[in-house]
């Protein structure tokens, strides 16, 4: 995906703390998300993922409601990339004070267009994702092996002044730039053996790169741009303007790099949601005529459009809004795997862990579970009108988690299988 959407890292920190604070986070949320991935993955190898996880420390109540709230961040996480685009386009060409109905149809645009592969199938989409992977990498250590010869040092030190340091910002803006390391567990059963070595290594080295592609971007951004377009008046999707600063190639190579990266990251978020929508559905666990699929592709179009109308009507609102939505659901989630690594710790000691977290590292899933509750009371309490549209979401998931429940417990009374065993078997 690149580094599109981090700019506001630095906007509400400034350099300096903007790097601290990715550092911070790097070890002490996503090195104990990796550890804990790492070892629950091993213990119980089914692409059910995190589901299968949390149902088997709390029930098929808690289990449902992994799933539900995993899928509900999914499809607001998609709603951001056309939004970041739309707004680094504006941007460049001198339209960010367009009205709001603008907005939104130039956003509507871009949705469309970004969704028309998987109009044609969604198979077609994995190979498109590589091909995107590459398109949005190269530009980027591009921008940074030229830029880095014209960085100002000085500005790396510089704080927020004038305002507080608006601390529930600034973790949201990182958390949605550096969580995600539970992601793998959706495909553990494809990882070769011995996954308790390949799996560890495989996240570790992807978050030191990761984080230090953060720090690097955004430090030789800040260095360089001081003259023409400060930290501080950075919004989502100011680093190809930052670009164009070093040159027109420039800003036209990143556009193009935020366009593909922003791109492939939807386009696999709303793959992967349609599919669990359309497994959902094949399980008995959500609207059956969710499992409807084109003839020819077997692409699940009902679950897809349902995906586009809802998205469709989020693109109104702004990035930041989006975001504390997406980040408090996706927060319960990784919460409730949280939980769920403690409880399977005291109540399933036997399980085979052929990787365990190391005694002395459980003391850093202290603070990541602080850093979790402050943001999610950040999300729900202080994010103004996003405050409703969460609470309105997340109330919807109990009665259908309680559905679910009363479907499971008719179905076992009248000799039929289990709809959660098949959906979180991970076949």
């Amino acid at each position: 995906g690149g580094p599109w959407g981090s700019e506001d890292i630095f906007t509400n920190a400034g350099p300096f703390w903007g790097v601290i604070g990715i550092v911070l986070f790097t070890v002490f949320f996503c090195v104990p998300q990796c550890l804990l991935t790492s070892e629950l993955c091993c213990a119980l190898p089914r692409n059910g993922g995190y589901a299968v996880w949390v149902r088997e420390a709390l029930g098929d109540f808690w289990g449902v409601q992994e799933v539900y709230w995993q899928w509900v961040s999914g499809v607001a996480d998609a709603a951001i990339y056309p939004v970041l685009l739309c707004d680094t386009i504006m941007q460049l060409t001198g339209r960010s004070g367009a009205g709001r109905f603008e907005v939104w149809r130039w956003r509507m645009g871009v949705t469309a267009i970004m969704s028309l592969p998987t109009f044609v199938s969604f198979h077609f989409v994995p190979g498109l994702l590589i091909v995107f992977g590459f398109g949005t990498a190269l530009p980027v250590v591009a921008f940074i092996a030229y830029g880095a010869r014209l960085v100002d040092p000085k500005v790396w030190l510089q704080t927020v002044s004038g305002r507080p340091l608006n601390m529930g910002k600034l973790i949201n803006s990182i958390f949605w730039n550096l969580e995600g390391w539970d992601a793998i567990s959706a495909c553990t059963g494809l990882v070769r053996k011995p996954r308790e070595s390949i799996i560890p290594r495989g996240l570790f080295i992807s978050l030191a790169a990761t984080s230090l592609q953060y720090i690097t971007v955004l430090l030789v951004a800040a260095g360089v741009s001081e003259q023409f377009e400060p930290w501080y008046s950075w919004k989502d999707g100011s680093l190809p303007s930052i670009g164009a600063s070093l040159g027109p190639w420039m800003g036209l190579w990143m556009l193009v790099a935020s366009a593909v990266g922003n791109a492939g990251m939807y386009l696999s978020e709303f793959v992967e949601d349609a599919y669990l929508l359309q497994g959902a559905a094949e399980a008995g666990i959500a609207p059956i005529f969710f499992a409807k699929q084109m003839p020819f592709t077997k692409s699940p179009y009902v679950a897809g459009v349902f995906q586009f109308a809802i998205i469709s009507v989020m693109v109104v609102f702004d990035f930041s809004e989006i975001l504390v939505f997406d980040n408090f659901f996706t927060g319960m989630a990784v919460l409730l795997q949280f939980v769920s690594f403690f409880v399977l710790r005291w109540r399933r000691p036997d399980l085979p862990r052929p990787f365990v977290v190391p005694c002395l590292a459980l003391p850093l899933f202290l603070p990541a579970v602080g850093i979790l509750c402050f943001m999610l009371f950040h999300c729900f309490v202080k994010a103004g009108k996003a405050s409703l549209v969460t609470a309105v979401a997340f109330a919807l998931g109990t009665p259908y988690g309680c559905w679910v429940i009363r479907r499971e417990q008719l179905r076992k009374a009248s000799g039929g299988g289990s709809a959660l065993d098949e959906l979180f078997s991970g076949r």
